[in-house]
């Protein structure tokens, strides 16, 4: 599954590992990596916006609901943990 990371819709590269949104990043991949088999279509990603700092927002594109429902969930989980 791709991840790609957006700020104010155009797409970025994320290369230090110190900065904020490179960690959001890497929380979202862990997130990915592990609910991925419950993603069966091969077109599915998720966008990372970091339009807006400290608020980061997800648009899942072409994922189905199973896979939708759970990562909510993680996300929720991680935010208010």
């Amino acid at each position: 599954m791709k991840l790609t990371c957006i700020r104010n819709g155009k797409q970025l590269v994320l290369n230090d590992p110190l900065d904020l949104d490179y960690i959001e990043y890497d929380v979202v991949m862990d997130f990915l990596k592990a609910l991925e088999p419950l993603e069966t279509n091969p077109h599915a990603k998720v966008e990372l916006d970091l339009t807006e700092p400290f608020i980061p927002k997800y648009n899942l594109i072409n994922c189905n609901p199973v896979f939708t429902e759970k990562f909510n969930q993680f996300i929720h989980r991680k935010r208010f943990a």
